[in-house]
């Protein structure tokens, strides 16, 4: 009996001690709106295809070197008043050494190691992957918005290997 008396207070001093660790030290509020409105993305920018170019391995002597950047752009048509600006985030498959970078499909047969692409908005400022940037684009209601960025091969490593380097990326557009 004194051994059941013993285990039950032990119990006891268990949970309320657990219940202390897990007391609430403060509080997050989210905020945020659902538009009714929203600016249409323009078919030729839904689905598209940036030619980076070919470059040999050898153009990469070393972590960090990168090609030239190609520009692309994405359009925004009929942007409702209720909107002023935009800005666009990226999603896609990070790359392992460095996930602000995009990685190469490596299910490509011979696909290129040791490079990646890195994204970047309209004044070339990298735009990391999966996240926030400040890069706002201002939106006209009048008229298409073309939102430019650029893309470039940028190595992660010092020896680079040759083959295909394709990736793709989603793209989501955030009011406001």
């Amino acid at each position: 009996m004194k051994k059941n008396l013993i285990a039950v207070a032990f119990a006891a001093t268990a949970a309320l001690s657990m219940s202390n660790a897990f007391a609430a030290a403060g509080t997050v509020n989210f905020t945020g709106e659902i538009l009714n409105d929203a600016c249409i993305v323009d078919v030729a920018s839904q689905n598209q295809t940036v030619d980076l170019g070919s470059y040999h391995k050898a153009e990469f002597v070393r972590a960090g070197d990168s090609t030239s950047a190609k520009k692309f752009s994405i359009v925004l048509k009929n942007c409702p008043a209720t909107v002023s600006t935009a800005r666009v985030r990226f999603d896609g498959t990070p790359e392992a050494t460095d996930s602000s970078l995009l990685a190469i499909d490596s299910t490509t047969i011979g696909a290129a190691t040791g490079v990646a692409i890195n994204l970047m908005s309209a004044d070339k400022s990298q735009l990391p992957l999966h996240g926030d940037n400040n890069y706002r684009y201002a939106l006209n209601t009048t008229a298409d918005n073309i939102l430019n960025f650029y893309a470039q091969y940028k190595s992660t490593v010092d020896n680079v290997t040759a083959g295909p380097a394709n990736a793709a990326t989603s793209f989501s557009v955030v009011y406001n």
